[in-house]
């Protein structure tokens, strides 16, 4: 058969058809998917061929938009407000003007979670620069959408693999400033990471800049614990700020107080000062805090997750699946 009569071949479907046809694919692979809102509609489904994205909006064939991923542990969607911020900054950066107020957006959220019906889920929430052309002029775009999409969370590393984790360092470029600081949606640089991960058969992976200081993850942050006890955070303007080492530097506060540690830094690291680091941690949403017990062919100290990466995963925990001033709670 030539290609002319192949394609005189393909029927133009009618719109039940089209659905009836998504529905069969749907099925064959199933959707992580639990329910979504999409401001176009005003409403929430639960029905996986449903969850549709227009083919014009920007956010689809130009990456236009800026989104954040949060998570709800038991029934507490854990540290929104610094989400919302962070949405906030990012869409501020390209010049997105959300048609919603943080006040709505998070009754949009808690009834999309509601909805879902499972306690445990992770929730992204994007900010789109709409339909409008298949162009890449965002002023084609005559109004912003909002889409929220909730989905089944997967099991935190450490409850995998309690005996750490496996990090390398990545060959993909970092991204440029003020690109890097902005959580937006074109997000192929991080899709090469995580594929390079995979690839070599490391459990994470983490940025370098070209003069060989550490960056980030694909979605993950990462710290260390240096050998005179002093918690790192690394410093800067090519990493986006994570919510979760926020609230990991703050809880480390604790362990100064205690003597646990000497003190708590944000500041450049080197790739030889990590490596020669008595703790690596890496935080994330999807996972919580990790100890990274190897990096590349090294152990990282003796070799176990240590003392700091227990007493702060430990504090971390409980403000995520336990009653605390950081939960929004759903309420079923």
């Amino acid at each position: 058969m030539n290609a002319q009569t192949s394609t005189r071949s393909i029927p133009t479907l009618s719109r039940e058809t089209w659905l009836e046809q998504v529905r069969r694919h749907r099925e064959a692979v199933p959707s992580p998917c639990l329910a979504m809102f999409s401001s176009i509609t005003g409403g929430i489904t639960c029905d996986p061929t449903l969850m549709q994205v227009p083919v014009d909006d920007h956010l689809v064939h130009r990456g236009d938009g800026v989104f954040e991923t949060l998570k709800c542990a038991t029934g507490g969607i854990y540290n929104l407000d610094a989400h919302l911020d962070r949405l906030s900054v990012s869409a501020l950066g390209i010049g997105l003007q959300s048609q919603y107020s943080a006040a709505t957006l998070k009754e949009l959220i808690i009834a999309t979670v509601r909805a879902a019906g499972q306690p445990t889920i992770l929730i992204r929430v994007l900010l789109s620069r709409g339909p409008g052309s298949m162009g890449v002029n965002p002023h084609d775009c005559p109004s912003a959408e909002t889409y929220i999409i909730v989905s089944t969370a997967a099991t935190p590393f450490m409850e995998k693999q309690p005996g750490g984790a496996h990090l390398g360092f990545s060959q993909v470029p970092p991204k440029p400033f003020p690109f890097s600081a902005l959580k937006h949606c074109n997000y192929l640089p991080n899709a090469m990471m995580a594929k390079e991960s995979t690839d070599r058969g490391l459990d994470f992976i983490v940025g370098l800049t070209p003069d060989g200081n550490v960056l980030e993850g694909p979605t993950e942050n990462v710290a260390c614990v240096d050998p005179d006890g002093y918690l790192i955070a690394p410093e800067s303007n090519q990493i986006l700020a994570g919510t979760t080492l926020e609230r990991v530097t703050v809880l480390a506060g604790d362990l100064v107080r205690n003597g646990s540690l000497q003190g708590i830094r944000q500041e450049l690291i080197s790739k030889e000062q990590l490596m020669a680091a008595q703790e690596v941690l890496i935080s994330g949403t999807s996972h919580d805090l990790v100890a990274v017990t190897r990096i590349d062919n090294q152990p990282v100290g003796s070799g176990t997750p240590g003392s700091a990466y227990k007493a702060l995963s430990q504090a971390l925990r409980a403000e995520i699946y336990q009653p605390s001033p950081l939960r929004t709670d759903v309420h079923f």
